[in-house]
């Protein structure tokens, strides 16, 4: 009689050593990724010094801390924008401050944050390793260098006017609906940040224009938040905009 056969261990053993193997590969690839000559392998970036310097393009470092300064700025005073915007519609500190005040304010920081925002435009059009002519300064996605991110802020800027200058709309769409064109500022901030995240690494790198951006967009999205979902006092005064609320 033919013994029965013990139970093959071929398989797990086999499966674990396709494990380590793959932990191993990894860990060379990683290695390997990480040594001086990799790192100096990598491709430049798309627009920067060293990219201009191996296309044999000139390029002009003070323009670029001009439209490094300028984006920065607008960057700012966008978000204090959006904040201010959301506590004016909320009339949050109402009593401390008059209404005309909060809304100067709100229409002097937009002003500023798109002329700052258009200065950082215009100065592409002094690098020519950017490749950028009027053409694609004022058409999204029609740029041939980093076209994603460099669309979206075009993209984000022009809604940004466009939601401005729909406030000499406001009596011709009613309140109300102009209320709800006014809403696409969320978008355009969204658009611009999505455009300084992707465009250059530097805000994905632990460092303070990284925690800045960062910063900035966490207020932002509080703000949205705060305004998307209104506390219990405020759907009060809505059920109830004669009185102090429920009588007991």
């Amino acid at each position: 009689m033919l013994r029965d056969k013990a139970p093959s261990r071929r398989g797990p053993v086999v499966a674990g050593s396709a494990r380590w193997l793959v932990v191993a590969v990894t860990v060379v690839g990683v290695t390997v990724l990480l040594t001086p000559e990799a790192v100096a392998a990598a491709p430049p970036i798309p627009g920067s010094p060293l990219d201009a310097y191996r296309a044999h393009v000139p390029y002009d470092t003070g323009v670029h801390q001009i439209a490094r300064l300028a984006a920065l700025i607008a960057y700012a005073l966008m978000v204090s924008t959006v904040v201010l915007g959301v506590m004016l519609r909320l009339r949050f500190m109402q009593r401390a401050v008059n209404r005309a005040t909060f809304y100067g304010a709100h229409m002097t920081l937009a002003l500023s944050a798109m002329i700052f925002g258009g200065i950082h435009g215009l100065t592409f059009l002094y690098q020519p390793i950017w490749r950028i002519g009027w053409a694609q300064l004022t058409l999204p996605f029609l740029g041939g260098v980093q076209r994603l991110p460099v669309g979206m802020g075009i993209l984000g800027t022009e809604l940004a006017i466009a939601v401005a200058c729909s406030v000499w709309l406001q009596n011709r769409l009613g309140y109300h609906r102009w209320l709800r064109v006014h809403q696409f500022g969320y978008v355009s901030f969204a658009l611009i940040w999505l455009h300084v995240f992707l465009v250059h690494p530097e805000p994905r790198h632990l460092n303070l224009v990284a925690v800045g951006v960062a910063a900035g967009a966490g207020t932002v999205l509080l703000a949205f938040l705060v305004r998307l979902f209104p506390s219990r006092s405020r759907l009060r005064q809505r059920a109830f905009p004669g009185g102090s609320g429920v009588s007991r």
